[in-house]
């Protein structure tokens, strides 16, 4: 059985991050024979991380990190956008395969936050009912930016908003899913963000205290619904 704590977890993710960054990759755990052991074994002894990532094609997750097969559940999603489906997915990740860790990674020039903007600015903008779907998932994040800081614009605008998607993410997470909020609280689970530059390959982890902040959120929020 693996090490399988949030530390060890983190530091597997970084050191691969840094060995593909650096094209020394490792592929470890990836061979046919590998493949053809794991269908006797159980993911909850070798799955190290839940990650949540886009669907983009340039971000392919057990590459960035240099994982192998079970190494990682990864939930993906055109934004990294969680609704009721990628919910249950976490869930399923965090609550029975019972990953340590769990990361919501966005990625710089993300195609949905671009297009969520550009919504915004053209509210004639044709899209699929679906793809709207996405939109409102993102909209807020973009919106919370906005907001804070009016003069930002272009390129900024996008930055920012991706980096604030992710935490957007978290929050319709943990307002969807009480079993995530007490397995958080127990402190059976670490969440982390990063951000995935598509030009370096370099993954930006954020400061671990916006997980507490967006937590204490919406416990108040969900404490005064029920008033």
């Amino acid at each position: 059985m693996r090490d399988r704590t949030p530390e060890s977890a983190l530091k597997a993710l970084q050191d691969g991050n840094k060995r593909f960054v650096a094209n020394e990759s490792a592929h470890p755990r990836t061979s046919y024979e590998q493949t053809i052991m794991e269908k006797e074994l159980n993911q909850n002894f070798h799955a190290i991380a839940t990650v949540v990532a886009c669907s983009d094609s340039r971000m392919p997750v057990e590459r960035i990190f240099d994982v192998g097969i079970m190494d990682t559940f990864v939930v993906r999603t055109a934004g990294n956008v969680i609704g009721v489906e990628q919910t249950g997915s976490i869930e399923y990740g965090v609550g029975v395969v019972k990953t340590p860790l769990l990361v919501i990674l966005g990625h710089t020039n993300c195609g949905a936050v671009q297009t969520t903007i550009d919504k915004l600015y053209n509210k004639d903008e044709e899209l699929t009912p679906s793809i709207d779907a996405i939109v409102a998932r993102i909209k807020p994040a973009v919106l919370n930016v906005l907001n804070r800081d009016e003069e930002l614009k272009g390129q900024s605008v996008l930055d920012a908003s991706v980096e604030q998607n992710i935490w957007q993410g978290l929050h319709d997470l943990f307002m969807q899913s009480e079993l995530i909020r007490d397995i958080y609280a127990a402190g059976d689970v670490q969440i982390v963000g990063g951000v995935y530059d598509l030009h370096t390959g370099a993954v930006r982890w954020l400061a671990g205290k916006h997980v507490a902040d967006v937590y204490t959120a919406v416990q108040n929020e969900l404490d005064k619904n029920a008033q």
